[in-house]
């Protein structure tokens, strides 16, 4: 602490040292050791300022002091006085060029009186804190002033006059002090009024040095608030925009405005833009200016006019340009034209039409799986895998069809349309519903419509499923034979990937397959396995089980090659059939009703009117020949077989002529022959051994099974035959 006298001025210098020259003149009976004493501030009561020698006998006293009442004398022991204190002294109310004075007489008896004259300084004492003149500063700061710019001075006083005083900012992000004992406040960082409008800051004033390790003895603080000036430092912006900040600089980026107008036809009011109409606002965006409008270019002809104030584009006459149009505008502040900002409208002129696109429903309702992946089509229904699919139409055309419309979903970006209508999903969606808006446009003249589209998104998993193609192949065949279909199942090799039909999703595309997809397709293809296994081992048993069927299968067989003359097979030019073959009840092969029917006609030791209980003139009259037998002998189906088997000589049944006898059967032919002609076709039975006691006692039951059911089939036998 700094606790040096503090000196007035010359005049007290040269003062002290004529007084001083003074004393060492005259002889003193009393003399003051100084001629400036000092005393602190805030001293007590009866504190010694100053002592007093003097002579045996010497009485000194105070004749006069100024102010009055400061100080008395004390006489010690010694014989010398004291100077004492009367009253507690303050360094801050006392005159600093002044110093007090007390004025001592001494006398003696016999001797000359000695005068003395006492000056009193008061020594300053660190006793009061700093003060600032305010409790709170504001100060107004525009943005954008440069870095390091003083902005204010704050300074605070201190009544402890030997104290220097030293300041604190806090915080200092955007000014700082010049240095620690000079609170000059300068600009740390640039300032934007759009970031920042106000700043508030504690400025700090100690009477000791920032950083001391020693005790601060006092301090005091203000507070200051700085006020950022928005300034005229942008131009207008057109709305909307983007806003882009380069370097310290913001900027507002507009694309420009879009509209349409028709060709030799003249538009009443303003002119409707996207995204919306002309408009700009202050750059500045608190200073608020009044934005002016104008055409730059473009509108040499002057068929359209720009309103100054509101930025409306009107027409003053129609196009007759094919265009586009590019009309350039620009906005500029009423106050200050240096702030502009320019943009440009593109005017689409079209040839009117009477009506818009429009969809052929007013909404539409969609299915997916969540799981059907990104391009993944929108089904109609949960339970098909048909893709959904809109359509619109137009009036002005007479089929409906436009060449030129687009479809487009006006907000959201979970599904989009391609140009044929269907419904894509964009991105990954969870389950639930999206609720989308479709507009239908007219790209030549920008007429459009829109629709609602609703799709629910469900949980499922993609599966890879075969596909089963059924193809039916008709036989063909004359008026007189029945009609039949073949309906061949084919099952394909190639997999083809779908959507379970809960699941609502079609994948569109080819290509790897992950793994829950193969163990899917794996699981597929091992149920089908066991299923073609489970049918062939039916088929095993039964073919084992039917033996007697299959045999009669094969005499049918034989004996159709034998009526068609060998392995050639039937004579060229002749066709045959026999219907009452096909309603057998023997249902244990799909020819057993033939084979049957065939062993009764092969049964020469039956008479064929007591097997069919008709007489001979019963018969068909149409027939176009006579089957006739010509042994009396019993033949079985076995020996009919050994016969053919060994290659015997065998001739056909059949014969031109028409014969009433008995013994022979009406066979249908399908042209007419000559009865007259006498051409004879026998077949003779062979009568050989018959090898195989059991094949012989089946086929001998069988026959009489058969014989029993004859009875049954006589109305079907009167039909016709067919031949085989």
């Amino acid at each position: 602490m700094d606790l040096r006298p503090k000196e007035s001025s010359a005049v007290f210098f040269l003062l002290v040292i004529f007084t001083l020259n003074k004393f060492s003149e005259v002889q003193s009976i009393c003399k003051a050791d100084k001629v400036l004493y000092f005393i602190k501030e805030n001293n007590a009561i009866g504190d010694i300022v100053a002592t007093i020698t003097a002579e045996d006998g010497v009485t000194a006293t105070i004749t006069s002091q100024t102010p009055a009442g400061l100080f008395s004398l004390d006489a010690s022991l010694d014989g010398s006085y004291n100077l004492i204190a009367e009253t507690v002294m303050d360094f801050e109310i006392f005159d600093k060029n002044t110093p007090y004075e007390v004025n001592v007489e001494c006398t003696k008896a016999d001797s000359p009186t000695t005068t003395l004259v006492l000056r009193i300084a008061i020594q300053d004492v660190n006793d009061n804190p700093p003060e600032f003149a305010y409790s709170q500063y504001s100060l107004d700061v525009d943005e954008l002033t440069a870095v390091g710019t003083s902005v204010g001075l704050i300074t605070a006083n201190d009544p402890d006059e030997s104290d220097r005083l030293y300041y604190r900012l806090d915080p200092e992000e955007y000014f700082y002090l010049q240095t620690d004992f000079s609170p000059n406040i300068l600009v740390k960082s640039p300032l934007d009024y759009d970031k920042v409008q106000k700043i508030s800051m504690t400025l700090y004033a100690q009477d000791t040095a920032t950083g001391s390790t020693g005790v601060v003895s006092h301090t005091t603080s203000t507070t200051i608030e700085v006020n950022i000036v928005d300034i005229d430092n942008r131009p207008p912006w057109f709305q909307p925009c983007t806003e882009t900040e380069i370097v310290s600089s913001k900027v507002c980026i507009n694309s420009g405005y879009e509209g349409t107008v028709k060709l030799n036809e003249q538009e009443t009011g303003p002119l409707s833009l996207t995204p919306g109409p002309v408009y700009a606002i202050d750059g500045d965006k608190d200073r608020d200016e009044a934005i002016c409008y104008a055409f730059l270019g473009g509108n040499e002809d002057k068929t359209f006019e720009i309103n100054i104030d509101t930025g409306s584009i009107t027409m003053l006459k129609p196009v007759d340009v094919a265009g586009p149009i590019v009309l350039t505008v620009m906005a500029y502040q009423k106050e200050n034209a240096d702030q502009f900002a320019t943009t440009t409208v593109i005017l689409k002129v079209v040839i009117s039409s009477n009506h818009p696109p429009t969809f052929v429903k007013p909404s539409y309702e969609g299915f997916i799986s969540e799981d059907a992946g990104v391009d993944s089509l929108v089904l109609e229904s949960k339970t098909s895998n048909r893709p959904l699919r809109v359509q619109a139409t137009d009036e002005d055309f007479s089929n409906g069809y436009n060449p030129d419309i687009k479809f487009e979903v006006v907000d959201g970006t979970e599904f989009s349309i391609t140009p044929e209508g269907f419904i894509l999903m964009a991105r990954t969606v969870s389950p639930g519903t999206v609720n989308l808006r479709m507009r239908v446009v007219d790209t030549s003249n920008d007429e459009s419509s829109t629709a609602s589209l609703t799709v629910e998104v469900t949980p499922g998993v993609p599966t890879t499923t075969p596909v089963t193609t059924i193809m039916t192949s008709p036989i063909v065949t004359t008026d007189q034979t029945a009609n039949t279909q073949l309906t061949d199942i084919t099952t394909t090799s190639n997999p083809v990937t779908t959507m379970l039909p809960s699941t609502g999703g079609l994948e569109l595309k080819t290509g790897e397959f992950s793994t829950e997809e193969m163990a899917a397709v794996g699981a597929s293809l091992a149920v089908v396995i066991v299923l073609c296994l489970v049918c062939i081992g039916l088929m095993v048993h039964r073919i084992k089980g039917h033996n007697t069927a299959w045999k009669k299968i094969t005499e049918a067989s034989i004996f159709r090659s034998t009526l068609g003359g060998g392995s050639g097979g039937p004579k060229e030019g002749m066709q045959y059939s026999n219907e009452g073959f096909q309603h057998d009840g023997d249902s244990g092969s799909v020819n057993s009703n033939l084979a049957a029917d065939l062993e009764n006609k092969l049964e020469s030791g039956l008479k064929p009117q007591q097997r069919r209980g008709l007489p001979q003139e019963n018969m068909t009259p149409s027939a176009a020949s006579i089957l006739q037998t010509t042994s009396s002998t019993q033949p079985d189906s076995s020996s009919l077989a050994e016969t053919i088997d060994g290659e015997k000589e065998v001739k056909p049944i059949l014969t031109k002529e028409r014969r009433t006898e008995e013994g022979y059967k009406a066979v249908w032919f399908k042209q007419d022959i000559d009865p007259n002609t006498k051409e004879d076709v026998v077949i003779i039975p062979d009568t050989g051994d018959v090898d195989g006691d059991h094949e012989e006692d089946d086929d001998s039951e069988d026959e009489d099974n058969l014989r029993t059911d004859l009875d049954s089939e006589d109305e079907e036998d009167e039909e016709g035959l067919t031949s085989i």
